[in-house]
């Protein structure tokens, strides 16, 4: 029945071809069933002779061999010509992504895609220019085609998807395209991954994280020197400032030892890290271990950014403290930031006058906000407002220098 309802479906003019086909086929093979015949080829001293049913299959066949290579040269030309119209495709895309029209080479890309016979590069370009106008789920889709029609590209796959979430900010998505990456340590793509993790730790400020992947960040090579001591340095911060989140100041005390001791040595002569661990200690409400940090760093590499620090402890042993300070005076005795903090240790100590006179010297090495800003704080209290207010005013002046010239109103 399905064979009926299939010749049904032949055009007429088909039809008409078999059928005349078969009854001169008929009338043929009757004719030679009668008289066979034959056929004579001479060519000079050559002959060739043959039943004249064997030439006439012979030359059917020359001529469905010859009709076959017409058709298949048709075909390649075309095949060709298909070809070199979506390689063309496929470049003005790419021109057209570097130029940042992200919709001509969307559309380009994805319309060359169709046509070739590895369309990762298209797909994966594609996904690009949508992800570039916000076209989530165009993007997504490109990408499920390049998995589907590649085989063995998972993980460039994964990569970019990976690459155009970072570049969005969805940091968590990221990272869980990262972590089905990074289970494969012995892929060839296996330190961009620890390299892109490492971005999305510091976004995250997941510092524990970032902290175990330090090692195989160095193994590979991934990052300079420098960059790696930044790193390392960004992610002990962290841990450091995060320390701070106890409940109570011994929690938080305890809390910033331990991350304290999680830091490796090398990096206890940081100046920078040293602050924020002293600072973070002070918030902490533990003066005494703020002021031997910093102490047993500043008699081996001087910093000034420790020493306003050391400035700013209260409640530790202001007497030690003045002392350290007054010898470190003897060796650099116009230190403006080392002045200062000694006038904020004799306000301690109440030592007025003393207190006085280092913040004028600190003036008088160099002028800052912050000297103007304690000794008019300190003349208003001692009763001379005129001087105060001028010094007041002098402080406000270096932070105004920052200021854009604006109009303002009259007084009135």
């Amino acid at each position: 029945m399905s064979a009926l309802l299939n010749l049904l479906r032949i055009k007429g003019s088909t039809i008409m071809f078999l059928v005349m086909g078969s009854l001169v086929g008929a009338l043929f093979f009757k004719a030679v069933a009668k008289d066979p015949g034959y056929i004579l080829l001479a060519h000079g001293k050559h002959t060739f002779e043959t039943s004249l049913l064997v030439g006439v299959l012979v030359i059917i066949l020359l001529a469905c061999a010859g009709y076959w290579l017409v058709v298949m040269l048709r075909r390649l030309l075309r095949l060709q010509w298909f070809r070199s119209n979506h390689n063309r495709l496929t470049t003005d895309g790419l021109i057209a992504l570097a130029q940042g029209d992200w919709s001509n080479a969307e559309k380009l890309l994805a319309k060359a895609a169709r046509g070739n016979d590895v369309p990762l590069i298209n797909y994966l370009t594609a996904a690009q220019a949508a992800h570039e106008q916000g076209r989530e789920d165009e993007r997504d889709n490109y990408l499920r085609l390049a998995h589907e029609t590649t085989k063995g590209a998972d993980a460039a796959v994964s990569l970019t998807k990976a690459r155009l979430q970072y570049q969005s900010g969805h940091w968590e998505e990221c990272l869980a395209t990262l972590m089905k990456l990074s289970r494969e340590p012995k892929s060839p793509s296996y330190p961009y991954v620890v390299k892109m993790l490492s971005k999305v730790y510091l976004e995250l400020e997941d510092w524990e994280s970032l902290r175990e992947l330090l090692p195989a960040m160095k193994k590979h090579k991934l990052v300079s020197q420098d960059e790696f001591g930044r790193l390392a340095r960004a992610c002990y911060e962290g841990k450091l400032k995060r320390a701070l989140r106890g409940e109570t100041d011994a929690d938080r005390q305890r809390n910033l030892k331990d991350a304290w001791h999680q830091v490796p040595k090398k990096f206890h002569t940081e100046p920078s890290l040293v602050k924020i661990y002293a600072d973070a200690l002070i918030a902490a409400d533990a003066p005494v271990d703020a002021e031997r940090v910093i102490t047993d760093l500043l008699r081996k590499n001087w910093d000034d950014g420790l020493v306003q620090v050391y400035g700013r402890i209260s409640g530790g042993d202001v007497e030690k403290q003045f002392l350290w300070c007054e010898n470190w005076l003897k060796e650099r005795p116009n230190n403006p930031m080392l002045l200062l903090t000694m006038g904020r240790l004799s306000l301690q100590r109440k030592d007025w006058e003393g207190a006085k006179g280092y913040f004028e010297a600190s003036l008088r090495s160099r002028k800052s906000a912050q000297a103007y800003g304690e000794l008019g704080r300190l003349l208003s209290h001692l009763g001379d407002h005129q001087a105060s207010n001028e010094h007041f005013q002098s402080g406000l002046a270096l932070i105004a220098e920052r200021l854009p010239d604006l109009p303002m109103p009259n007084p009135e």
